[in-house]
């Protein structure tokens, strides 16, 4: 094995991944899948193993592959960092981001202060909204970067977090006892809400919508009221709730693939509030 990388065949494998096949990185690179599968079949004969392999998903990296991008990205980002040193170039513009907003208060909210303060030229849009509806708003160009709850049966994105989800209710009230669970939902085109009316079908618990909403803000206030249960993601449980399961009469239930999705040629801007966002979705949280 030779003693250096081809830094420009690590950056076409991070984007053959991050945006789920040849095609799409093609796009991204301004590059033909042709060009792009010669430099990653160079990258494996030179390591001795393969990299990438296909499946119902897509396009999805190997164990060996998988290792060697979580390298790839620190060495394009010092390699950028250089760049940008040297060249005196600085992150600057719009950048509009889509996401879920039960993401928000996790993760976001720690990293916009800080990256506000590192890139002050930069001007930061969120945009919130469901998954099913960010994935196909960032193929048109609206948004530069999204985060979103990958759908199992077709994922799309870069997959930087899994989350548990967790039953909850409220410290001193107890409606998960009651004979027909009173339940409380994120509104229809949430991708959750079958995978969870699922486990509790295949578990035979009975149970009875009592509130909607779109928003995790409202979901935890019908929840701290007391009367309902529902399900959240690890990072979004709040300090005044409980957490349920199997000994509470409620069916284990599973964990969401997190996806990092990049827009069309994404900019400095994008480039470098990805990193920060891999960082921060990678440290561990907290239990409340």
């Amino acid at each position: 094995m030779s003693g250096h990388f081809d830094l420009a065949a690590l950056d076409m494998l991070v984007a053959v991944v991050e945006s789920g096949g040849f095609t799409a990185a093609g796009a991204r690179l301004g590059r033909t899948q042709s060009a792009i599968s010669v430099r990653i079949q160079d990258l494996e004969h030179q390591l001795g193993h393969k990299l990438l392999e296909r499946s119902r998903r897509g396009v999805v990296p190997t164990h060996a592959g998988e290792r060697l991008i979580a390298h790839a990205r620190r060495l394009l980002a010092i390699q950028r960092e250089a760049l940008d040193d040297l060249g005196g170039s600085s992150a600057s513009g719009r950048l509009r981001i889509g996401i879920p907003d039960d993401y928000v208060d996790a993760f976001l909210r720690p990293l916009i202060a800080r990256f506000a303060a590192e890139h002050p030229k930069v001007e930061l849009e969120l945009h919130c909204d469901l998954s099913k509806r960010i994935e196909p708003a960032v193929a048109a160009g609206e948004f530069d970067l999204a985060v979103v709850t990958q759908d199992p049966r077709r994922p799309v994105g870069e997959v930087i977090r899994r989350e548990p989800v967790v039953w909850i209710a409220a410290r001193g009230h107890r409606p998960e006892l009651q004979e027909t669970l009173p339940l409380a939902l994120f509104s229809e085109g949430c991708r959750v809400r079958p995978r969870l009316l699922a486990c509790l079908a295949e578990a035979e618990k009975d149970y009875r919508l009592v509130f909607s909403c779109s928003h995790t803000s409202g979901m935890l206030s019908a929840v701290e009221a007391g009367f309902c249960v529902t399900a959240v993601t690890e990072s979004a449980v709040p300090a005044t709730a409980r957490r349920l399961g199997p000994a509470d009469g409620l069916p284990a239930l599973f964990d969401l693939s997190v996806g990092l999705i990049m827009g069309p040629q994404p900019g400095l801007a994008a480039r470098r509030f990805a990193d920060a966002l891999r960082e921060e979705m990678a440290a561990p949280r907290l239990a409340a």
